[in-house]
């Protein structure tokens, strides 16, 4: 007692004890684990921030998609995306043959030139949300070699509305030339009834009397490119004939989140739904680590991870003029 009583004293009066080296040993013990601890919060933190930044552009880009019109562009630029460069007056083109299963961009590289004011009369509906969407990713910059923008305006009906066996169609997606991708969506989007009214399933031809309105919207081939799609880096494997560009989403999926599916609150939230149009805007963009060490390459924080970022928005003008 009296042993552990002069230790106590001699450590409060600041005199040796014999216990030389202590708390060397002790700091190189726990040195590496708080710098591997600080190390981790950093990247954590570069990741959230990125992540953030990416949320906010997706979401300005889609109060943008809400004020415009889809159905205000030519269909044609779909696939040949001849307004594509972000520059009202460059003359280059990004002619994209979707009968192609590219493994490189032919594009031009918009990267060696400036990005001009995507708001200038004349561009597309979708062109004007995409190079918004460069501009407003800064300070983060677009790789054009690794990432995309995807653009799709969905548009819904509601069969039997305000009754409680209501139920929401998807009756078409835009633009109507990339909406379709083999092996995961199971019809044409402009496809969706069938000869016996709204209430019956899809029977692969667009021809009955509610589809009659946007016929010409209707494609029986699949396009294996779904949506808007900016560069054609990201690519979906659904064993199919080939890889399908572009979004996510199938109409299926976002069918079913219209419905509610799961939700304990369904029938209610089903009676008050009526015919709209959304605006589905989702960005893929190559995350790279900000300090690059090896034992952080894990999950999200991965080296070359691709950060998926997407919104919904309520688009006005995409309401299907379809009454029954």
């Amino acid at each position: 007692m009296r042993v552990k009583l002069g230790t106590i004293l001699a450590l409060l009066d600041g005199k040796p004890t014999g216990a030389r080296g202590q708390s060397l040993v002790e700091l190189t013990i726990t040195l590496p684990v708080l710098l591997v601890m600080l190390m981790g919060l950093t990247e954590i933190g570069w990741f959230a921030n990125n992540y953030l930044t990416l949320l906010d552009v997706a979401r300005e880009a889609g109060r943008f998609a809400a004020t415009g019109d889809p159905l205000a562009w030519n269909e044609i630029d779909t696939t040949n995306y001849s307004a594509m460069d972000c520059e009202q007056d460059s003359g280059l083109y990004n002619d994209h043959d979707t009968t192609v299963n590219y493994t490189s961009w032919p594009g031009p590289n918009l990267a060696a030139w400036g990005y001009g004011d995507w708001g200038e009369t004349g561009r597309g509906y979708y062109d004007a949300i995409a190079c918004g969407m460069l501009q407003n990713l800064e300070p983060l910059k677009f790789n054009h070699q690794t990432d995309d923008i995807v653009i799709s305006v969905f548009q819904f009906v509601v069969v039997n509305p305000g009754t409680s066996s209501a139920q929401v169609r998807v009756s078409g997606r835009l633009p109507s030339k990339a909406n379709e991708c083999e092996n995961d969506d199971s019809r044409d989007p402009f496809d969706w009834h069938g000869p016996l009214g709204p209430g019956s399933p899809a029977d692969g031809l667009a021809t009955g009397t509610y589809e009659a309105k946007y016929a010409a919207f209707w494609d029986p081939d699949v396009e294996n490119i779904r949506g808007y799609v900016f560069r054609g880096n990201h690519r979906n494997n659904y064993g199919g004939s080939k890889q399908c560009l572009g979004s996510e989403f199938s109409v299926d999926e976002v069918e079913a989140m219209l419905n509610f599916d799961g939700d304990a609150d369904q029938i209610r939230k089903l009676t008050q739904a009526t015919n709209y149009g959304l605006a589905l805007v989702e960005i893929y963009w190559e995350h790279t680590q900000l300090l690059g060490l090896p034992w952080f390459r894990l999950g999200p924080l991965d080296e070359t991870s691709t950060v998926h970022v997407w919104t919904f928005f309520p688009v006005s003008a995409a309401e299907p003029d379809i009454k029954f």
